[in-house]
């Protein structure tokens, strides 16, 4: 019978808005404050950034993929393929209304160069 007990407190710690949240959170928050109090500011920080390091290696099974799908969340890939379309739609819609003159092509290359004999 008290085990049951414990379970619902566990389980209902973890919900926000619960009584048993709030002392949870509490306790935190008193734990972080006597650290920093004690510590200083940057080795807590420095203890957190290593218990967060330790969390990642002892709770991602494959980090490879964990990390290239976080890079991917951050930083969409393009797909080769639309960005080629996107591209390719505008260029051929403006060849198809009007081919560009070879000559007056040659006229202005000559005019930049200072070089043009009419």
């Amino acid at each position: 019978m008290a085990d049951h007990g414990k379970k619902t407190f566990l389980d209902s710690a973890f919900e926000i808005g619960t009584p048993e949240c709030a002392v949870l959170c509490a306790c935190v928050a008193m734990v972080l404050a006597l650290l920093i109090l004690w510590l200083g500011l940057w080795s807590t920080l420095f203890i957190f950034l290593l218990m967060l390091l330790g969390a990642f290696i002892g709770g991602v099974k494959n980090k490879r993929l964990w990390c290239r799908d976080a890079v991917n969340r951050m930083f969409p890939p393009k797909t080769p393929s639309s960005y080629r379309r996107e591209q390719r739609a505008p260029r051929h819609a403006a060849q198809q209304q009007s081919a560009p003159d070879p000559e007056a092509y040659e006229e202005e290359e000559q005019e930049q160069d200072g070089n043009y004999q009419a």
